[in-house]
């Protein structure tokens, strides 16, 4: 009896110490918050599915299943922005998001609400995207990281506008941060530039719908720094040099000797429409690896009815032409390669060789 009695005692005081505690992230915490339940599910969910249909999780699944790179971006596919927030690329990666949901989702949303929680996860997360199409071109970026530190942001955003919070609060918060960046830096493929932009968008949006109440002046202010920070990201996607992202995947593949994978992959990337005249090069690299230089060289040639003004392919012809010891088919393609870049220096020295070599053999 004295035991059950210490243990209902025991029992009783814990909940007050619940109930009567000062600390509000306690509170929050205890909070019913469905939208963040919600968030959770829809991407352990996806997650699941991407167990039970793909054998391992590749660059180029993700890609196709909707991973944000920016050479897919600036091809239309826009959609990328949102379906890359809810893709992660393994086990860790998914498991640290969604525990970071659950304390920082929770926080928010018991202060907000379901909605305009919702409505910092998502701007947060698509500002993430877009400074990270920014500077990352090389790439494939997938997970809800950007939109997570746009929800911790919006809490330190809070704790500025409300001042009720204590020191232990900003400190619980600052620990909880550095904690989830240095762990984020043991991790693979992890994108810093998501966070940075997810961070930003998470203060802004929150100070917005703060000021749009409380300050008039402010908000509008704050709003054309929004509007400002998102015309100049727009500038810079479109205008920097796109790279094939398929290209790149097909030259790692190379690059580690794995020549099915690689020929796998320029074959979806022709399928899909994403070819160029360095996805044909590579496609005749692998073919001369694989099979015989000759197939390889008709690997180019078809290039070449695709992309009838590449420079690279034609040289490269030049190149082969010239080791069959047919000076005169070389001179021909490397002719073509110079009148389409005629600063290439590779294409002069070339042309020098043969031309050279035309005069020592007349």
């Amino acid at each position: 009896t004295k035991l059950m009695f210490r243990q209902d005692n025991k029992l009783s005081n814990y909940y007050k110490r619940r109930v009567l505690s000062q600390n509000p992230i306690d509170k929050h915490m205890l909070r019913f918050t469905p939208m963040t339940y919600g968030l959770i599910i829809i991407n352990v969910l996806i997650w699941l599915i991407m167990i039970l249909y793909l054998n391992h999780f590749s660059d180029v699944k993700l890609l196709d299943l909707g991973g944000l790179v920016h050479f897919n971006v600036v091809h239309g596919e826009w959609y990328r922005l949102i379906t890359s927030m809810f893709l992660h690329f393994n086990f860790e990666h998914i498991l640290m998001n969604m525990l970071s949901l659950f304390i920082f989702g929770k926080i928010v949303e018991s202060i907000v609400g379901p909605l305009r929680m919702l409505g910092i996860y998502v701007i947060s997360g698509l500002l993430g995207n877009f400074i990270s199409l920014s500077f990352n071109l090389h790439t494939v970026s997938v997970g809800a990281s950007g939109a997570i530190f746009g929800l911790i942001a919006s809490i330190f955003a809070m704790m500025f506008v409300s001042k009720t919070y204590t020191k232990k609060t900003i400190g619980q918060m600052l620990i909880a941060l550095l904690v989830l960046i240095v762990l984020s830096l043991f991790m693979s493929n992890i994108n810093i530039m998501a966070h940075l932009g997810g961070f930003i968008g998470g203060v802004l949006i929150t100070l917005i719908g703060y000021y749009f109440t409380h300050n008039r002046n402010l908000f509008w202010i704050l709003l054309i720094i929004l509007l400002v920070l998102f015309v100049a990201l727009q500038v810079r996607i479109f205008t920097i040099k796109e790279e094939n992202i398929y290209d790149k995947l097909i030259e790692d593949a190379i690059l580690d000797y794995n020549y099915k994978e690689a020929s796998s992959i320029v074959n979806h990337t022709i399928d899909k429409g994403y070819d160029d005249d360095r996805t044909y090069y590579l496609k005749g690299l692998i073919t001369a690896a694989t099979s015989s230089r000759a197939e390889g060289m008709a690997d180019w040639e078809r290039g070449l009815k695709n992309h009838p003004n590449s420079g690279l392919l034609n040289y490269e012809l030049a190149i082969a032409n010239r080791a069959l010891d047919d000076n005169e088919k070389a001179l021909k393609y490397v002719k073509k390669a110079l009148t389409i870049n005629s600063d290439d220096n590779d294409y002069k020295n070339l042309k020098k060789e043969l031309d050279q070599s035309n005069e020592s053999r007349n």
